[in-house]
């Protein structure tokens, strides 16, 4: 019988192999190409957002036609309304990129178009934290486009939309994340908005996770590339704050980031940065003076570099960069070859010494050489009055320095005998 049962069971595998019509359980599930179009998985790197391909991706909009205020608020309404109560997810992508192309058709003269974006807050925020890898793809390319065309009027709606792009950052799923990086950092570029800063910095002080602190301090790194530093010294302690944070964070690439933060605010905020610097160990100290010493080889960009003309608000210590000091010189004094400062002074200092020493050595040489012909009347009785002394040098009006000192030197002596003669008189005759 046992045989009889394994002759049944061969019968019929031969037969279902033949007709092809195998058991499903018995055959590995394949992945289909149209599960990735659709949103459902993860899709391939070509579809993933970076900083060359990001406009090149925005471009990818319908081209829509509004005429007056009033179309524009029905629109706004129409598609906020699909974005946040439409279960399809598809019609969701689709009023994306009609919202995206209404960024580009020429409406932003209109009085009610900022109020009618702002509305939509809720519908983008739900768009971001969607589950679906095409939905926040859209999304994200969506709001990197309003930010790249309302530029600071974008601020109020970044500042709601901030919060749920960082939760993207830690989803596991690269089209997600990487979608919600590329976008922050677009909005951190073309948006300044103070508001935003408490946001960013909170993540670095306060994050568990530590994709999460990274980017965020690289979001500061670049707020003190691009914004203005009226804007920063508004948010100045709690920068201060996120960037000492960073610089002692476990993760090492936040701490690259911090201290790359760190020189840029040093440029901005030299006596603060100086101080922050002090509050640090001596290992601390080190690695930033070795971050300083790797980008001096590498020129700085233009966007680092603090414009002159810049009003800083009260209370901050922004320096401008100082032209280089002109050293005057000094006609027959030794030039100097070293070129720092201390051996600058040192130069000046010798030559005033030498200054010192040559009209101390003029004074004197008057009184010796008077001395000297005072000793040697005969000399200068054979010299006569036209005659030189060797060594001594002509004065700058031409009168010989020597037979002045000699003559108010004889005539002095002259009258001192006069008086005692007269005095011996005038006692003897007494």
């Amino acid at each position: 019988s046992l045989s009889e049962n394994q002759n049944k069971t061969g019968t019929r595998l031969a037969k279902s192999r033949s007709s092809g019509t195998l058991n499903k359980r018995s055959m590995p599930l394949k992945k289909s190409a149209s599960a990735h179009r659709r949103g459902g998985l993860a899709g391939t790197d070509s579809e993933l957002l970076s900083e060359d391909n990001l406009d090149e991706h925005i471009k990818d909009y319908p081209t829509i036609d509004i005429g007056s205020a009033r179309e524009l608020v029905d629109f706004c309404n129409s598609t906020g309304d699909i974005l946040e109560n439409s279960d399809d997810w598809e019609k969701r992508i689709k009023a994306l990129k009609d919202l995206r192309g209404l960024m580009f058709c020429g409406v932003d003269h209109f009085k009610e178009f900022k109020q009618s974006v702002n509305g939509l807050s809720r519908a983008l925020e739900k768009c971001v934290k969607d589950l679906r890898s095409q939905v926040v793809r859209e999304a994200c390319l969506t709001v990197a486009a309003m930010s790249t065309e309302m530029n600071n009027a974008f601020g109020p709606l970044a500042e709601k939309l901030l919060t749920p792009l960082f939760s993207q950052l830690l989803i596991n799923v690269k089209v997600m994340n990487v979608s919600a990086h590329i976008c922050c950092r677009r909005i951190v570029t073309c948006t300044q908005y103070s508001k935003m800063v408490p946001i960013i910095c909170d993540s670095v002080l306060k994050s568990k996770s530590a994709m999460c602190r990274k980017r965020c301090a690289e979001y500061i790194e670049l707020i003190f590339q691009v914004w203005d530093v009226n804007i920063i010294s508004k948010n100045l302690s709690i920068l201060e704050a996120s960037i000492k944070s960073g610089i002692n964070d476990a993760d090492s690439e936040t701490r690259t980031f911090s201290r790359q933060t760190y020189w840029l605010y040093h440029e901005y905020f030299t006596k603060n940065a100086e101080n922050m610097m002090k509050t640090f160990d001596t290992s601390k100290q080190k690695m930033l003076r070795e971050t300083k010493l790797g980008k001096s080889g590498s020129s700085t960009p233009a966007s680092n570099t603090l414009r002159r003309g810049t009003k800083l608000g009260p209370g901050s210590s922004a320096t401008l960069p100082k032209p280089p000091s002109i050293s005057k010189s000094t006609p027959g004094a030794p030039k100097s070859t070293a070129s720092s400062p201390a051996n600058d002074k040192m130069s000046a200092a010798d030559v005033r010494r030498q200054r010192r020493e040559r009209s101390q050595t003029q004074r004197i040489g008057g009184v010796i050489k008077s001395k000297s012909t005072v000793l040697s009347p005969s000399l200068d009785s054979r010299r006569g009055s036209g005659g030189t002394s060797l060594g001594v040098k002509k004065s700058k009006s031409g009168v010989l320095r020597g037979d002045r000192d000699a003559r108010s030197t004889r005539q002095s002596k002259e009258g001192v005998c006069v008086c005692v003669w007269v005095w011996v008189c005038v006692c003897v005759c007494v």
